[in-house]
């Protein structure tokens, strides 16, 4: 089979190459991908830049497609059922952290795409036990779309305190910022989103989601946006989802006092805080990490409620076989989300 896999570390070494299809073992499901978005992760990865990376393997976390075959004694799937996976390759099942349900932060959490072949590939081997139906009605671009919703639905509804009155404030339109606005949009929250020039497009995109007002930090104000936009409040609460210093500053500057601020961006490096903001104000800050088996099911459940509609964000599907074009638009920021299909 086709597949796309990082063949040794450092930048580059990502080839399109053959190789044998996967048999599921106990506990196993073999998926036929139908498609599979291309995340930051996937692009650090082919940068030189994810150090948690254990080549040869192949990438992608953010795939949906059609069971394939069942490895002894798997029960409950059928052959040809749509199926989405959870990211989540594996965890050590007997921390506290598993046993609470909240595997996400388990210390032996691995991954598909980095820690063990993913879904860039025309088959995937899955752990039966985090598999999903695809509800009915639900296609398979919105499928691919389900490990990122999750992602926000996590740092929203399990991780913020999404406040019942008052103004919020996303840092960061790429499509995790986007999706927290759509999150956020269930409860009517009324939104700004902020980015640079660079998201003009993205910007733009944000207002036809629902953010009430965008801001190009690089040339408009935020702290008199941000003014306007509370009423000289504050704001109520704030999702960072840029990983940008500046970005997190800014936030912990804006948020009103006893308010919350939910960090979802990966920054990479150490950046410079005005903690005294954060005693002062007796500010909460809490990090928000990919998300749980539950999240799924909630963000599952919001798709097939129709409640959300993700194909706005989805700017392009490509054939597997031209990934270096799509992995260029990504980095370039191109549009918002490209995803492949394998069987094209």
């Amino acid at each position: 089979m086709k597949a796309l896999r990082k063949l040794a570390g450092g930048e580059g070494h990502v080839e399109l190459v053959d190789i044998p299809t996967p048999q599921p073992g106990p506990g196993q499901v073999l998926v036929k991908v139908k498609s599979v978005g291309i995340c930051g992760t996937d692009l650090h990865v082919w940068e030189g830049r994810f150090d948690k990376v254990r080549p040869p393997v192949t990438l992608g976390h953010e795939f949906v497609g059609e069971v394939a075959e069942l490895g002894p004694e798997v029960t409950g799937w059928s052959r040809g059922q749509a199926v989405v996976s959870e990211s989540q390759s594996s965890s050590c099942g007997a921390c506290e952290y598993c046993l609470a349900g909240q595997s996400n932060v388990c210390p032996e959490r691995l991954a598909y795409g980095y820690g063990v072949d993913g879904g860039m590939a025309e088959y995937a081997l899955v752990r039966a036990s985090g598999l999903h139906a695809l509800p009915h009605g639900v296609g398979f671009k919105q499928g691919a779309m389900v490990e990122p919703l999750a992602v926000a639905v996590h740092a929203v509804l399990e991780r913020g305190v999404t406040p019942d009155q008052g103004p919020v404030l996303v840092s960061g339109p790429g499509p995790i910022g986007l999706l927290v606005l759509l999150v956020l949009g269930l409860s009517r929250t009324p939104v700004l989103v902020c980015g640079t020039s660079k998201d003009r497009v993205r910007l733009e995109l944000a207002e036809r989601l629902g953010a009430k007002a965008t801001v190009m930090v690089d040339r408009e104000d935020l702290g008199q946006a941000a003014e306007e936009f509370t009423q000289g409040k504050g704001f109520a609460a704030a999702w960072e989802c840029s990983g940008a210093g500046p970005a997190l500053s800014a936030a912990l500057r804006l948020v009103r006092r006893q308010g919350s601020l939910v960090q979802v961006g990966l920054n990479g490096g150490v950046p410079s805080l005005d903690l005294d903001q954060l005693t002062l104000k007796e500010l909460t800050l809490r990090g928000a990490f990919v998300h749980n088996r539950g999240t799924w099911e909630r963000s599952l459940e919001l798709l097939g409620q129709g409640a959300l509609d993700l194909t706005p964000l989805i700017t392009a599907e490509m054939p597997l076989s031209v990934w270096l074009d799509a992995f260029e638009l990504s980095r370039d920021q191109v549009g918002i989300k490209y995803l492949l299909s394998p069987g094209e």
